[in-house]
């Protein structure tokens, strides 16, 4: 299992300067070496070649406003690790570190021991065969039935939501869960993560919408065995691996025959039906945020916290 990891004084003292010096707009280099290795919808992912630094990858979440609400993430952070751990799901070596941004407000990096990238599912997906990732694939369900089935026989109310799509594992001799920076946790039905950090990603302008007709399903989705498999399936439309939906839906088919035949089959249209609508929503999205980052730095001269991808493949 993943052990929790603090940073020594000199490598967070490093952190530290590096966020005073940070310019979202030209993030990478310095001389920390900072490098992208990744993009979240509320995260980046940073690795270092410093050498105290240079052992983890570093998700950086710009999107606190008070030292209430990074003391209650991470608490639930810890706490979604924990349950994770109770049911079986194994994740690398983590860890949380509050740090200040340059406008004062506090900023957390999730710690994450560095994975060769050969290992991410995703990777291996153009690396193995067809035969091999679906042995993969097994492995995957195996994983998130146990979260499913923690669900289901929690003693204290707690349930997880959970993005058990393919690009949040790595295997190598072992399965681990690589995406734990949005701990989706509901206590006797009541969601304990707070709503308004994933409206604080969203244009100004479109935040009542996403708040009246999008958010309660979006993260209601992460509680839907169905739809969460669904989701793992519609990653092979990304990874332009097309030709193996049917294997994969047949295998995920045969998995709720098994565990769970009251749920309905997943049909191969429903896949695709899927991926097309979560791919166009996401593309809008990132779309409205580059114009209200371009008139926040361009036009009203301000700071724009949150750093963007100039493309994200989906």
């Amino acid at each position: 299992m993943g052990k929790f990891i603090r940073l020594g004084k000199p490598a967070l003292a490093k952190l530290a300067a590096f966020e005073q010096a940070l310019n979202p707009q030209q993030p990478e280099g310095g001389p920390l070496g900072a490098k992208i290795i990744g993009y979240g919808e509320m995260s980046t992912v940073f690795r270092f070649s410093d050498i105290t630094l240079g052992k983890y990858a570093f998700k950086r979440m710009a999107i606190f406003h008070s030292a209430d609400e990074v003391n209650n993430y991470r608490a639930l952070y810890l706490q979604y690790h924990a349950e994770l751990k109770k049911r079986g799901v194994e994740t690398p070596d983590y860890g949380c570190e509050i740090v200040s941004a340059a406008n004062s407000r506090p900023v957390i990096y999730i710690l994450q021991a560095l994975l060769d990238v050969k290992t991410i599912a995703n990777k291996r997906l153009h690396a193995d065969s067809e035969r091999d990732n679906l042995r993969l694939y097994e492995r995957i369900l195996t994983a998130i039935e146990r979260v499913f089935a923690g669900n289901a026989s929690s003693k204290n109310g707690i349930q997880l939501g959970f993005d058990g799509q393919i690009s949040n594992w790595a295997y190598d001799r072992r399965l681990l869960y690589i995406d734990t920076s949005t701990p989706l946790t509901r206590v006797h039905g009541a969601e304990q993560l707070d709503a308004e950090l994933f409206l604080r990603i969203c244009p100004s302008y479109l935040v009542w919408i996403i708040k009246l007709f999008f958010l309660k399903d979006v993260m209601a989705r992460y509680y839907d065995l169905r739809l969460v498999l669904i989701d793992t399936i519609a990653n092979l439309y990304k990874e332009k691996r097309h030709d193996w939906v049917k294997n994969f839906v047949a295998r995920a088919n045969a998995f709720l025959a098994v565990k769970h035949p009251h749920i309905k089959p997943i049909a191969e249209n429903e896949v695709a039906s899927y991926y097309k609508e979560d791919k166009f929503i996401w593309w809008l999205f990132l779309f409205f945020r580059k114009v209200e980052r371009w008139v926040r730095t361009k036009i009203l001269r301000k700071r724009y916290e949150i750093i963007l991808p100039e493309k994200i493949e989906r």
